[in-house]
This record gives structure tokens, C-alpha cells and sequence, in this order.
């Protein structure tokens, strides 16, 4: 379970362009689909027990990467609102046959 978050993990950041500041570093190119895994939705697991000891580590530093990809999701969110913005304040096209300029000289 744990390994299927750090690939999701690592993917979500590659696809954002932040792969260097995110990534878990945990996963090989080998294992970037775990087996039994089809669907991109992820569950939570029932039965499971509590986490290991040994792999206390790893789940912290998935959960601190998981904050830093929300931090970076929503601040490009904000630019793209703000891009948004942009563009929404340009004026509509004119009509190719109205004048642009004002002939005051006659």
C-alpha cells in the first residue's frame, strides 16, 4: 500500500514539473505499477492492522510530500486564476469593418 502511494506520489509530482523538490526518491522505474493495481482510484485498506514500525519513515515523508503537492496545487491554481483573469479583461474582437483610428485631420 504504502509503495502504491509513494508511485502516485511521485507521479502527481513529475506531472506538476516538481518531481526535484517532491520526489520520494523510494521508487524504481521497475516498479512503477504494483501488481494488482488497475484502477487510479485508491481505497482505503480494511484489516490491515496497524502500521509497522519500520515503516514510520516512509509514511511521514509521504505525508509531507503529499502538503507539498496541495501547496503547489493550489498555488497554481491561484495563477491560473489570475491568467484567467487576464485574459477576461482583453476587449472582444472589434468588427473587421469599424474604424480603429480617428481621422481628425479630414
Amino acid at each position: 500500500m504504502l509503495g502504491d502511494m509513494e508511485v502516485r506520489l511521485d507521479d502527481a509530482a513529475r506531472v506538476m514539473g516538481s518531481a526535484r523538490g517532491v520526489s520520494t526518491g523510494r521508487v524504481s522505474r521497475q516498479a512503477r505499477q504494483p501488481e494488482g493495481v488497475d484502477s487510479p482510484t485508491w481505497a482505503v485498506p480494511e484489516g490491515i492492522g496497524a502500521l509497522p514500525a519500520e515503516l514510520a519513515e516512509r509514511a511521514q515523508d509521504v505525508l509531507v510530500n503529499q502538503r507539498k503537492i496541495v501547496g503547489e496545487l493550489e498555488k497554481a491554481k491561484r495563477v491560473t486564476l489570475q491568467h484567467l483573469a487576464a485574459v477576461r479583461s482583453v476587449p472582444p474582437a472589434r468588427n473587421p469593418g469599424t474604424s480603429v483610428y480617428l481621422d481628425v485631420a479630414g
